[in-house]
């Protein structure tokens, strides 16, 4: 829900509004707007709103907001002395300043697919129980994490049709040089198969794929690839936690994100790999062996990015730390690590890094996105934390 803000004396400045639900011009009004249960987002159209803000929030007993601005009208001035105010209450509030009032669509629809986390439903495949941080993913966020058996997503690897997994089959061919032979690539296109059939029911999946690797002797990393690119979030090793932060990635930038192991820190420098990634965001591509089982298929690419943002997150989903760099080389950089590998340069001592790291993996997305997290993941009560301030 958006609401908007203005002052009388700016009114014949405000032009057509889309993806707003009210617009409130003094306190006389303030009354008549009734958010309920919803988390809104209040849209500051103009200086002189601060008072009007407050006591909007008041009324309705708000208690978690984002509060959005723009460089006009006296907007953000407004803004801070409005966020001041309800922070004063008590109310969990950040701005995310725009750099045009023509950004607010692109924001609200970033802001839904966030608190759609909340009452989110995910499936762990290939595992028994969903354990203590699937536990702790539903208490969080109202959520619902089912647990699905190894057995049973091998049965219906097995039913997939060989004409379901020739689509999957003609794009990797079509866009991969494969360096491995490929007899087993149609088990991987019924893994895909298979895995897109669950994600009909599901907002995210996480697998449990080293068992199934090595009982089977191919890897599902292309298929989890090609699910990421196409907005079907799936994680490797049912890791739920870099699920969780693909699904915030995906609503802030598009992209699902790399799952990456931290490698090395040295320096300004952090080293991290792994052997799946999404393919839109590879500049190019090979297909090779798996680092550790040695069987097929893993990806080994270049990253399609400057400026690289990483990310991991606490057991408890309170917590997620940050770190931001250039990227100074990807690609199979090393042959004993992971098959896509990544050098980042960063602008603090990288050594802080393993003993703050609420996990071994952060997940890594193309861009600067430290400022989007800080706020949009308030939403969520989950606090943002650089490594850089650790330091």
């Amino acid at each position: 829900m958006v609401i908007a803000f203005a002052s009388q004396i700016h009114r014949r400045r405000i032009g057509e509004l889309s993806n707003v639900d009210a617009v409130i011009y003094d306190e006389n009004d303030v009354s008549n707007v009734k958010v309920g249960d919803s988390i809104p987002v209040l849209l500051i159209l103009s200086g002189g709103v601060s008072r009007t803000v407050a006591r909007f929030v008041d009324i309705n007993g708000i208690k978690n907001t984002m509060i959005l601005s723009h460089p006009l009208n006296n907007s953000l001035a407004s803004a801070i002395s409005a966020r001041a105010m309800l922070e004063e209450r008590g109310v969990a509030v950040s701005i995310y300043h725009l750099s045009s009032i023509n950004d607010v669509p692109r924001v609200v629809k970033a802001v839904e697919s966030i608190l759609r986390i909340k009452g989110s439903k995910v499936a762990l495949v290939g595992v028994n129980e969903k354990g203590s941080v699937g536990e702790a993913f539903e208490k969080k966020f109202n959520a619902k994490v089912d647990a699905i058996p190894m057995n049973l997503f091998e049965e219906m690897v097995n039913n997939v049709k060989h004409t379901d997994a020739k689509s999957f089959i003609d794009d990797v061919l079509d866009r991969l040089a494969f360096e491995v032979p490929l007899d087993k690539l149609i088990n991987v296109g019924k893994v895909y198969a298979a895995l897109l059939s669950i994600a009909k029911n599901y907002n995210a999946l996480a697998l449990n794929c080293f068992p199934y690797l090595m009982k089977h002797g191919v890897t599902p990393c292309l298929a989890l690839a090609k699910l990421n690119e196409e907005g079907k979030l799936t994680a490797c090793e049912y890791d739920l936690k870099s699920l969780f932060l693909m699904m915030v990635l995906h609503s802030l930038t598009g992209y699902s994100g790399w799952i990456a192991n931290i490698n090395d820190v040295e320096g300004n420098l952090v080293r991290m790999s792994h052997c799946t990634i999404a393919l839109n965001m590879i500049k190019s591509g090979k297909v090779v062996t798996h680092y550790e089982s040695g069987n097929p298929y893993s990806i080994s690419a270049e990253i399609n990015a400057e400026t690289v943002t990483a990310v991991s997150v606490s057991s408890d989903f309170n917590n997620v730390y940050v770190f931001t760099g250039l990227l100074n080389k990807s690609g199979n950089l090393n042959l004993n690590a992971c098959r896509t590998q990544a050098e980042i340069k960063v602008n603090f001592d990288s050594s802080v890094i393993p003993n703050y790291a609420p996990a071994n993996h952060h997940v890594v997305v193309p861009g600067n996105y430290v400022n989007e997290l800080e706020v949009f993941l308030k939403l969520l009560g989950v606090n943002v934390i650089k490594y850089s301030s650790l330091v």
